[in-house]
């Protein structure tokens, strides 16, 4: 008789801990309002958003690092206004603005058009997405000069950015 009612207090022990589990799952990838994770090559760097929204077709975010590093980010959104566009999308990052060689950037072809640059596009964008209020892109930066033209033999590196903007400007 003991049997069925130690089964009555375990299954519900057993359910709560699953579902504290899996919340718990579920919110170790997320990161509060208005701050960005950027990966470049193995290093990542955790972000202060200090602008953020949406014009158009277009979002936009700035944000800024501790140390003073800076990233810049555009991605084109198609007409549902949530699956992202490789090609109008791109990135600027100055990992230390009071250096003249610390800027890498990635865009995609319609996104450097955009800009009225000319030229073969820096980097390449690979995936854009927009996720809820999260905006996330990735590629291949490249290093580039204050006019984010490439600067000649520049190792290429891997990046991410994953940026959460609830309250857009």
């Amino acid at each position: 008789m003991a049997a069925p009612a130690l089964r009555r207090l375990v299954a519900p022990a057993v359910v709560a801990l699953v579902l504290v589990a899996g919340l718990g799952g579920c919110a170790k990838d997320e990161f509060e309002d208005r701050t960005a994770v950027v990966g470049v090559g193995g290093s990542r760097q955790d972000y202060q958003v200090d602008s953020c929204g949406l014009d158009g077709q277009t979002l936009f975010v700035v944000a800024r690092a501790d140390d003073g590093a800076i990233v810049q980010g555009v991605m084109g959104l198609e007409d549902d206004d949530k699956t992202g566009i490789p090609a109008s999308t791109g990135i600027t990052i100055d990992l230390d603005p009071s250096s003249e060689d610390t800027r890498v950037a990635a865009f995609g072809a319609e996104s450097w058009e955009r800009r009225g640059s000319t030229g073969k596009s820096p980097g390449s964008i690979t995936s854009a997405k927009l996720r809820g209020s999260r905006i996330q892109f990735s590629g291949t930066v490249v290093p580039v000069d204050a006019n984010d033209v490439p600067v000649p033999n520049g190792e290429p590196q891997s990046f991410s950015l994953d940026a959460r903007c609830d309250e857009a400007e």
